[in-house]
């Protein structure tokens, strides 16, 4: 259990079963983010997800004190659906192995990257290119690297997440 005393409530981010405009905190699912002081003085920025029924131990604080702030005008925002672009960002890394034997499933193998990252104009992005690709053990699906060779091959950002999907598989 933590030990010290929320300070503040920063905000509430809500999942998309909430209701923006329910008022009793104890009946809506999300993250609240807020501020504890400790009895040294020290404060931390801290995140709890609340969903109704699961109301014990620091949670419990938690939503007491989120309860004051909305009933002190804070507000609940409706759910935002994340863009295509926040859903690639949080997408799992995936292995070099994984990247490797996916890319077989489109027909590419290690040599059609190589001759990508060579035919990349820029000589220090090819050597960063040429070095990430030879020596990176997994691979964030926004990174250059993936973003700049799928769009060479003229795969759609859709189709990448997709095959991204499939290469976790492997």
């Amino acid at each position: 259990m933590i030990k010290g005393n929320i300070k503040e409530i920063i905000g509430f981010e809500p999942y998309f079963e909430t209701d923006a405009a329910e008022r009793n905190i104890s009946k809506v699912t999300g993250i609240v983010r807020y501020v504890v002081e400790y009895a040294n003085g020290a404060t931390e920025e801290l995140v709890t997800t609340l969903r109704p029924g699961e109301n014990f131990g620091w949670s419990i604080k938690v939503m007491q004190a989120a309860q004051a702030w909305l009933n002190s005008g804070g507000v609940i925002p409706e759910w935002v659906p994340p863009t295509p672009e926040e859903i690639r960002a949080s997408m799992p890394t995936v292995t070099a192995r994984q990247l490797r034997h996916g890319l077989l499933n489109i027909n590419m193998d290690e040599a059609d990257v190589e001759a990508l990252v060579a035919a990349i104009p820029d000589e220090e992005e090819r050597k960063r290119a040429s070095i990430d690709w030879r020596t990176a053990n997994e691979y964030e699906r926004l990174h250059l690297l993936v973003v700049e060779i799928s769009a060479s091959l003229g795969l759609t950002p859709e189709l990448v997440d997709s095959l991204w999907d499939f290469y976790r598989t492997i």
